[in-house]
């Protein structure tokens, strides 16, 4: 199962290089290839969420939970990598930034250094410094991070996205992990026991 999560991360990695490379035809350059990055991190990112309501909803699914680490490293990985190609984007893009854009910049800026806290800390000596509850309230912040992410979208470059499938995928998928957590909360739904160690690298 753990394994399954960096098959799944190449999957919806091939799926966004398919549709801006074969199917929009569009050339290799740094903003199309800062899109690949930006998308399948949030999609990856937001899946990695997802598993935890999965199984406390389908009891009989529990194991999808050894799959956040994976996609959540993976699509951490990639939102750094989207983050670093940013600067040299901007640079090449000329037109001047909005105050929706800066607004957007500043959304994503609070959710990147969320999503690096938890990347930072998902190793099992960290798991051991917090004590497992504090360290688990710090991953559920994510949640925050990825409602950040969809002001991200919407405000960039004045909304362009959410005319985009890119964008309105990204966005529906991150909608769907905020909802299962508020669903999972409402409900009061029962906490699946794992072992801690398939949810951190041992360190």
């Amino acid at each position: 199962m753990k394994n399954f999560a960096y098959v799944l991360s190449a999957l919806v990695i091939g799926i966004f290089s398919w549709y801006y490379f074969v199917e929009r035809a569009f050339p290799i350059e740094l903003s199309y290839l800062n899109g690949v990055a930006a998308f399948s991190a949030t999609i990856l990112i937001a899946l990695s969420a997802i598993m935890g309501p999965i199984a406390r909803f389908i009891p009989a699914l529990k194991n999808v939970v050894q799959m956040r680490r994976g996609l959540g490293l993976v699509g951490f990985g990639l939102a750094a990598l989207h983050t670093g190609l940013v600067v040299p984007n901007m640079l090449i893009n000329s037109r001047a930034a909005t105050m929706a854009d800066t607004a957007s910049i500043a959304f994503a800026a609070v959710a990147f250094t969320i999503f690096a806290l938890m990347a930072l800390t998902s190793t099992s000596r960290w798991v051991e410094k917090l004590g497992f509850d504090n360290w688990k309230n710090l991953q559920r912040m994510g949640y925050l991070a990825m409602a950040f992410v969809i002001f991200h979208i919407i405000l960039l470059e004045q909304g362009v996205f959410l005319n985009r499938i890119t964008g309105q995928v990204a966005i529906v998928v991150v909608l769907i992990a905020v909802l299962a957590r508020a669903l999972v909360l409402v409900l009061k739904k029962p906490e699946v026991h794992n072992n801690p160690d398939d949810l951190v690298l041992k360190h």
